[in-house]
């Protein structure tokens, strides 16, 4: 086996998914895992074992949960090999997922496996990977990927489990194992000779007389059989009647006890219906009535009460009233008197106002003088910038004058760049019409390998994929037919193979279940249908899987054919362009018209758009120099123009602030304005607030106290209309009442009632009316229909009488019949097979008597031959050979790495020894290696290991991963080590190793190095 691929997620320390692409490794021959303990080194080597088997040694149970990765929802592992002896490629895969909802539930592992196949990946077996490989999971972890801890298992192994190694991993050994084969061919001898001594025993003597009066004897019972048959047909339909009458008779008498128990509930009935009628009267008549003066008695009660608290109400708000309405007085007075404060107001405000427009115009003067000095600078300026605009112009102009026509230009370049375009469409289109035609051809090449690849397409006129597929319809049909012979056959002989298990209990002298005979002279043995059933079984699975490989194949000529179809109308469509495309070529060179251009050269075109390019960017640069000349003068002109406007608003402001001065002198005359000057600012201004205060207050408290007497006014005469409501409310409720009860009076003079309560016993019954009466019509009809019954049954029974005896009688009379009839057809069966097996008992007795003789001479050999193969000593005698084989191999690099010191030997026991070079060549234990040596000795063993399944399988590349050693060896014996591992690589032989010694980093060509990482889990690189 080869490792191509192997893609790992979710497993272990692998979080993320990692993907390692052995052909890198593979073609150095010698390649190393490195990285530090708990990185994921060995996990490479488990989820291997894992896919292909379906085992990890180190979980024993658990094995979902722990396996995947805690992080991790699913676990996936991809592996892709050669095996086999063509290096046949497979992959393995293995998915589990966890459990949203439950963290520990992890779904049951999935594993597929494939083999490539014609192309394309097939579905196979894990038996199928197995026997590529040529080895079982414990096998695979000897010789082929060695875990930690099982590198010297081989070595160290006893010799019955050495021998059962052996037989696994050469199969030829089996062969060899003849004791079961000797013992199976005896005891099926002894089956057969037992199975011939039985017929001869049931066969026994042949007697002309006895056979003439059995014959005799058959005529008789066939004549009593025939009469028998007649009187039971007869006593039968009699019977039958006798039957019919006694069912109606039992009927009748049902009937009679059902009308009588209807009959004895006939009181409780009329009773529960007097009670109905006069709960529907007072229903009816009394309910509403009732109702009614009930819930007027009801609301006159809570009117009444009412009232009384809307009279209770009334007082408290009118003292509330009275009571406010002096505070309302005493405020309304004070709120009179406030203008004053509004006129002082008035005057400080007018005050204030003064000294602010003396502070106003001193200022508008002092800015007055600031813009006249602005305004001269900004008219300088403008004249300036109009002699840089006219200069520009004049540029300007010159330069638009010596630009190339821009769109004669883009003329010539559109119709370049649509010829550009058809070439590129035209070249396009070929190679579609030549990937078409390189598809078709494929298509044609699939259909014609399956028409000569299998033989049931041989049949087709034609190599279509539509002829092949009718062929194949129509061996399918045939399967389906085949296999529905072969099925109803093989039913046919498990019917046959029933029949023999009933032959196998049959004793002589006891009767056949099924025919009744005392002797059974040839009865049916398994012999005779095994075979058959064999061979039908075989031929339902061979038309099966032919059924399997035809619906397969179907499946790929169908979608071949799709694709023809698809790609013959691409190819239609191709054609049909490119004739466009050329045509179009044509008619557009025929529209180039312009005078010192070509068709071909596009350089000078694109020499005249860059001039005119380079012309067109200084003349933007130009026009944007007088554009911005122009924005600096137009803004400059806004200055000025802003400026003497606002020199002219200022004048204005200076006239305004005189005569707002005058007017408020004006409208002070009479106030002491002097004080006022020489008071501060803010004292002004605090003033002035204080009067507005008091003045707001007084207005504010006014507005309050006017709406909140009208609010209480308002409240007053709600609740006085409200008690006026009530009364006349209480008026109306008397008069309903009174009239409830007058109605009710009347009602009861007209009823059987005397007075209400009367009434209300009967309503508070509540009796359920539906359930009532239809227990009533229940009763009825039950009572109807036992009565009508009753008459027919005795219509039916009219003149007709019922005698128990005589059907009794009659009954015995059937059954002695029918017990005779059997007794006279068991007879007449086994007096018929009697004769019939009498006839051949003779020639039988002779037949086996010949068979017998040669099974008993057989029989002499095979225990000769069984006493020679007992036990496994032959088995192990040749295996012994086979391992003698392997520690010569194993020694020709053992003996080199231990610096021809030590070798290996096989002792009488078939255990391994070593013969000490060091010690005068004496041997001893292989136990006795110390850890350097045992990995030297482990080392060699699995190499030549290897090297026998390498030449069983046919392959003709191995691969060999080791997971163990090395920290255990001084420098000298690493040395060795190495030496022979890169000698493997001329052998084509592929190694790799997992180490954490960092020397042996620099020995090998390629690396593998994982890290542990937590961000992301175990992270695998390769370097070279």
């Amino acid at each position: 086996m080869v490792p191509v691929r192997l893609t790992l997620e979710g497993i272990y320390s692998y979080r993320e998914a990692q993907t390692i692409e052995f052909n890198r490794l593979t073609e150095a021959k010698l390649f190393g895992i490195f990285g530090p303990v708990g990185s994921g080194k060995s996990t490479i080597l488990e989820a291997m074992i894992y896919v292909i088997y379906g085992v990890i040694d180190r979980l024993n149970n658990e094995v979902k949960y722990n396996l995947m990765n805690l992080q991790s929802d699913r676990l996936f592992v991809d592996f892709e090999f050669k095996a086999g002896e063509q290096g046949r490629d497979f992959r393995a895969t293995v998915e589990s997922k966890r459990n949203k909802k439950r963290f520990t539930d992890i779904s049951v592992p999935k594993f597929l496996y494939h083999a490539w196949k014609d192309g394309e990946w097939m579905p196979c077996t894990r038996e199928d990977v197995i026997a590529a490989i040529g080895l079982n999971a414990q096998n695979f972890k000897r010789v082929v990927i060695i875990p930690q801890g099982k590198f010297q298992d081989f070595l160290m192994l006893r010799d019955k489990e050495r021998t059962e190694m052996m037989m696994e991993l050469f199969g030829e050994l089996r062969r060899y194992d003849l004791g079961g084969k000797v013992a199976y061919l005896e005891g099926e001898t002894n089956k057969k000779m037992i199975d011939l001594k039985g017929q001869l025993t049931g066969l026994g003597e042949v007697s002309e007389d006895a056979l003439a009066e059995s014959k005799k004897r058959l005529v008789g019972l066939r004549e009593d059989a025939e009469r028998l048959k007649k009187a039971l047909q007869e006593g039968t339909e009699r019977e039958n009647q006798l039957k019919k009458v006694k069912q109606l008779v039992e009927e009748r008498g049902v009937r009679e006890e059902e009308e009588k128990g209807l009959l004895g509930q006939k009181e409780s009935i009329a009773e529960l219906l007097k009670q109905v009628e006069k709960y529907e009267y007072c229903l009816q008549y009394f309910q509403q009535p009732i109702n009614r003066w009930e819930d007027s008695f009801r609301r006159l009660a809570e009117s009444e009460k009412a009232l009384s608290g809307y009279r209770e109400r009334l007082v408290g708000k009118q003292q509330e009233l009275t009571c406010f309405k002096e505070q309302y007085n005493e405020l309304k007075l004070r709120y009179e008197e406030r203008d004053q404060l509004k006129v002082r107001v008035e005057r400080l405000e007018g005050v204030i106002r003064l000294r602010s427009l003396t502070v106003e115009q001193k200022d508008l003067r002092e800015r007055h003088a600031k813009g006249e000095a602005m305004v001269a600078t900004t008219r300088e300026e403008v004249e300036v910038l109009k002699r840089q605009l006219a200069e520009r112009k004049d540029r300007l102009e010159k330069l638009v004058q010596s630009i190339p026509d821009m769109k004669l230009l883009s003329d010539i370049r559109e119709w370049y760049s649509q010829y550009h375009h058809s070439r590129e469409e035209e070249t396009r289109v070929r190679e579609e019409l030549k990937q078409v035609e390189n598809e078709l051809l494929k298509d044609k090449e699939v259909v014609l390998s399956h028409k000569q690849k299998y033989s049931f397409f041989a049949d087709a006129e034609s190599d279509t994929s539509e002829e092949l597929l009718e062929v194949s319809e129509k061996r399918s049909q045939q399967i389906e037919r085949e296999l529905k012979g072969c099925r109803d056959e093989l039913m046919h002989l498990n019917t046959r193979q029933r029949l023999v298990d009933f032959a196998k209990e049959l004793s002589e002298g006891e009767p056949c279940p099924l025919c009744g005979a005392l002797s059974h002279p040839a009865p049916l043995h398994a012999e005779e249908m095994e075979g058959v059933m064999r061979l039908t079984a075989e031929r339902i699975k061979a038309l099966e899987r032919e059924r399997e490989e035809l619906n397969r194949r179907s499946s790929v000529l169908a979608i071949a054919g799709e694709r023809k179809r698809l790609n013959l109308n691409r190819q239609v469509q191709a054609k049909i362009k490119q004739e466009e495309i050329q045509h179009k070529l044509q008619e557009h060179l025929s529209r180039f018209v312009w005078e010192g251009f070509a068709p071909d050269d596009v350089r000078h075109l694109k020499e005249e758009i860059d001039r005119a390019a380079s012309l067109g960017n200084e003349r933007k640069q130009l026009e944007a120099e007088v554009k911005q000349t122009e924005s600096e003068i137009e803004l400059k002109r806004g200055h000025l123009e802003k400026y003497s406007k606002r020199l002219e608003e200022i004048d204005r402001e200076v006239v305004q602030r005189e005569t707002q001065m005058e007017l408020l002198r004006e409208q002070l005359n009479g106030f002491d304005v002097t004080v006022y000057m020489e008071t501060g600012l803010e004292s002004l201004k605090g003033e002035k607030e204080k009067c507005l205060t008091v003045f707001e207050k007084l207005g504010k408290d006014y507005r309050e106290a006017t709406e909140r007497l009208q609010l209480m006014e308002n409240e007053y005469r709600k609740w006085e209309g409200g008690a006026e409501e009530k009364e006349k409310e209480i008026v109306l409720l008397r008069e309903e009442k009174k009239s409830g009860e007058e109605k009710l009076s009347a009602l009861l003079r007209e009823s059987v009632y005397e007075d209400i309560a009367a009434v209300r016993g009967t309503l508070d019954k509540k009796l359920d009316l539906p359930a009532s009466r239809s227990r009533i019509n229940q009763f009825n009809q039950q009572l109807h229909v036992v009565r009508v019954r009753k008459l027919e049954l005795e219509k039916l029974l009219a003149g007709v009488e019922y005698r128990a005896e005589e059907h009794e009688a009659l009954v015995r009379q059937l059954e002695e019949y029918r017990l005779r009839e059997r007794e006279v057809l068991a007879e007449h069966g086994a007096l018929a097979n009697q004769v019939k097996d009498m006839e051949n008992r003779a020639a039988a007795r002779v037949k086996i008597g010949k068979e017998l003789d040669v099974l008993d001479a057989r029989l002499r050999n095979l225990q000769v031959l069984k006493s020679l193969f007992r036990g496994n000593d032959f088995v192990k005698f040749v295996s012994s050979i086979y391992l003698q084989n392997l520690c010569n191999a194993a020694n020709e690099r053992f003996y080199r790495m231990t610096r021809q010191r030590l070798k290996l030997e096989l002792d009488e026991d078939n255990d391994f020894v070593i013969r000490d070079y060091m010690n005068e060549g004496r041997t001893r234990s292989a136990r006795t290696l110390s850890g350097g040596q045992i990995f030297q000795a482990s080392l060699s063993l699995a190499l030549a290991l290897t090297d026998n399944i390498r030449h069983l399988t046919g392959s003709d590349q191995n691969f060999f991963f080791l997971d163990e050693g090395f920290g255990s060896l001084d420098k000298e014996s690493l040395r060795v080590v190495f030496e022979t591992l890169k000698s493997l690589r001329e052998e084509n032989r592929v190694v790799g190793l997992i180490s954490h010694v960092e020397e042996m980093q620099q020995e090998l060509p390629v690396c593998v190095f994982v890290e542990n990482t937590t961000e992301r889990g175990s992270v695998v690189t390769i370097d070279n």
